[in-house]
């Protein structure tokens, strides 16, 4: 994972993200792209006669944010050891993470992003997604894989390998498997192909899937949670199932997502 896409704008999740991918770049001595979008074409004005347009009040405006969060992202990596770019883009944030995550091996973002689940389903590359307030700075500690058995589940297990690999421990946890679901025990003789002895745990669910999973995570002493997200739709309100929504919504464990 040394191609690392952190798209960020001004929110308060801004400090979580760049902690977390100058941790993971370190670690990989990987390199850290830093992705400011400002949509100029959907912020237009339309006019009475047919036609388009954006004030000129508008885009100084837009711009000089931008330039003034290039400036401080600028100052809070030019100090550290991780090489990095900031880049700026008038696409809107979605397609421009689409565009740039064609040659990204990770995307870092926030679990409070409301765009998050979009980012996910349509980039190819895995998705670090962090908790408010909660960087992921320690790579060494154990890991635990989130396991349905489904295909999602396992393109996310070997999206992760080089975070795996870096693990004190990891656990595969099935709480609810699908009906054609590939056994934990599979997936176990995978990652042992790789050197990875992983342990696996049945669990009852007592209550939700997704609290299940979290609390599940808490006991092992996980600092990452591995699962694949499952989505029909890029519409919001049919995008994810339950399990996959309440873990983006509810989540105080730091998730590597893949789709």
């Amino acid at each position: 994972m040394r191609s690392i896409l952190c798209p960020v704008d001004g929110a308060k999740t801004l400090d979580d993200r760049l902690e977390t991918a100058l941790a993971l770049a370190r670690v990989t001595n990987g390199h850290v792209c830093v992705q400011i979008a400002s949509p100029f074409a959907e912020m237009a004005v339309w006019e009475p006669f047919g036609g388009a347009a954006l004030t000129a009040e508008v885009i100084a405006q837009v711009r000089e944010e931008d330039r003034a969060l290039a400036e401080k992202v600028d100052a809070r990596l030019a100090p550290q050891d991780v090489p990095f770019d900031v880049m700026e883009t008038a696409q809107a944030p979605i397609p421009a993470a689409y565009a740039s995550a064609r040659f990204a091996d990770v995307v870092v973002t926030s679990l409070a992003d409301p765009l998050v689940e979009e980012l996910v389903l349509g980039v190819r590359s895995p998705v670090l997604a962090v908790p408010k307030g909660a960087p992921l700075v320690d790579f060494t500690g154990p890991a635990m894989i989130a396991w349905d058995g489904g295909i999602e589940a396992a393109h996310a297990m070997r999206a992760a390998l080089p975070l795996l690999t870096r693990a004190s421990a990891v656990h595969i946890v099935a709480v609810e498997e699908k009906p054609d679901a590939l056994p934990a025990l599979d997936a176990a003789a995978y990652l042992s192909r790789h050197g990875i002895h992983a342990e696996t745990h049945a669990i009852q669910a007592a209550g939700p899937i997704a609290a299940t999973l979290v609390d599940t995570a808490r006991r092992l002493g996980a600092g990452l949670i591995v699962m694949g997200l499952f989505g029909r739709s890029r519409l919001r309100e049919l995008l994810l199932g339950g399990v996959s929504r309440a873990m983006l919504d509810n989540s105080t464990v730091p998730l590597l997502l893949a789709h």
